[in-house]
Parts: C-alpha cells; sequence; structure tokens
C-alpha cells in the first residue's frame, strides 16, 4: 500500500465546529471507517487555531481515499490536499538509485 500525507483544511468556521462534533461522535463510536480493506489510517493531528491538519495514512489506491475522506467533504466541505509519501527507508532506497544511475 502507499503511504500518504493528506493535510486538510476548514474553508469556514461552521463546517469545523460541525465536523469535530461528528468526529466525537465518530470517535465514541470505534472510528470503524479510520482502518478497512485497503486503508489503514497511521495518526491523525489536529491545529483547530488555524481550521487545518494532517492525516498520515496509507492506502491502496484512490478509491480507498475517497471511500475515507469523501464524506467529511460532502457533510462539512472539508478540504484535502492528498500526497504521496516515502518513509525513510524508501527515501534512501529511491535516493541511491537514483544517485547510482546518475553516478555512470
Amino acid at each position: 500500500m502507499q503511504l500518504y500525507n493528506v493535510s486538510f483544511r476548514f474553508p469556514e468556521i461552521e463546517g469545523q465546529k460541525a465536523a469535530y462534533a461528528k468526529l466525537i461522535e465518530y470517535m465514541s463510536s470505534g472510528a470503524e471507517g479510520d482502518n478497512f480493506e485497503g486503508f489503514e489510517l497511521i495518526t491523525r493531528v489536529h491545529c483547530p487555531q488555524v481550521g487545518s491538519g494532517v492525516v498520515i495514512c496509507k492506502a491502496k489506491s484512490g478509491k480507498e481515499l475517497f471511500k475515507h475522506f469523501a464524506p467529511w467533504r460532502a457533510m462539512f466541505g472539508v478540504e484535502f490536499d492528498m500526497q504521496p509519501a516515502f518513509t525513510d527507508e524508501e527515501m534512501c532506497e529511491c535516493h541511491k538509485e537514483l544517485f547510482e544511475s546518475m553516478a555512470g
């Protein structure tokens, strides 16, 4: 599965307040949507003072990302920026290959 860095932002305070009310309910019920076949949420951190945050997750494809994030967009207007990411090990492996190919 691919690792993703997903930043999120609330464009207005009313959506943020409504989303956090829903998040309390979601977390209290077990947050089942955080882990399902093809998707694993690793961590979610919040910066409520500016209406933003970051989710680190793994997903098999865009379909799983959509399944997890689209309801929050549809219900509360949350804006997401989803970027593929690398672990330290993956980044070192990729750069090692790059540097070797450039050395020739």
